[in-house]
């Protein structure tokens, strides 16, 4: 298989495991249309295809009360080292190597790419960062997914500033419709970033693969590529808390 065709089912994989394809469509109301359209996909790549009819028939309405910045236990980036890191004229295997965790085949330009889209997905607050490497391989659909069975995309959002400023007669929301609009930003970043990050994620599993076996079949690829998401996890957190 040559690299091009390699590279062009890679891009169109979903990494989103059996288990998460399930919990998707579970948190997803089966009611509406995006909900059966959800449950369509799901059963495409699932074998337990039958455990969906012993999923509940609707997912709560009730609003849950989002977490302030403050309230969050993910600790702030130290965006001052960070960007003095990235900016540096020199090498990432000079002098902090001791410190730092290297993937050589990520340069500064392509790091940053990563660098951008784990801050803004720490931003946004849903996810513990300590879990989310696999995030990474995501694609823009699997990313879509997930946050939709947890109310968060930007429909969701959208809907819920909606109902918030419909019972803003006195301005008593104004800070949390805010918020949400702020997350509803950070999202959509997220979202159109999220090809960027596979894709450097691609040429770097491929030049490993280059210098090492050589190996481009297909199941060795999506392993090297799998892994250097969470190489690129470790080199993130070794600059950031280093």
């Amino acid at each position: 298989m040559k690299k091009s065709q390699i590279v062009k089912k890679i891009m169109n994989e979903k990494f989103a495991s059996k288990a998460q394809q399930r919990f998707f469509y579970a948190m997803a109301d089966k009611d509406t249309k995006k909900g059966k359209e959800f449950k369509k996909w799901a059963k495409e790549f699932s074998d337990d295809t039958d455990d969906f009819d012993e999923l509940p028939e609707k997912v709560s309405k009730k609003k849950k009360k989002r977490k302030s910045k403050k309230e969050t236990v993910n600790p702030k980036m130290k965006k001052g080292e960070l960007m003095e890191y990235i900016n540096s004229k020199k090498t990432m295997n000079e002098q902090r190597r001791g410190k730092i965790h290297i993937v050589p085949e990520l340069n500064r330009k392509e790091f940053s790419v990563i660098v951008g889209w784990l801050e803004k997905l720490r931003e946004s607050g849903v996810i513990n960062m300590f879990g989310c490497s696999p995030m990474l391989n995501w694609t823009k659909d699997d990313l879509h997914r997930w946050l939709y069975g947890r109310k968060m995309d930007l429909e969701s959002i959208e809907e819920a500033i909606e109902e918030l400023e419909y019972e803003n007669e006195y301005g008593e929301n104004d800070s949390e419709i805010d918020n949400m609009r702020e997350q509803a930003e950070i999202i959509e970043y997220l979202l159109e970033k999220k090809q960027a990050v596979r894709d450097v994620l691609i040429r770097a599993a491929l030049k490993r693969i280059d210098r090492t076996n050589g190996d481009h079949e297909t199941r060795n690829v999506q392993k090297v590529f799998e892994k250097m998401a969470n190489e690129a996890w470790h080199m993130w957190t070794s600059v950031v808390y280093g």
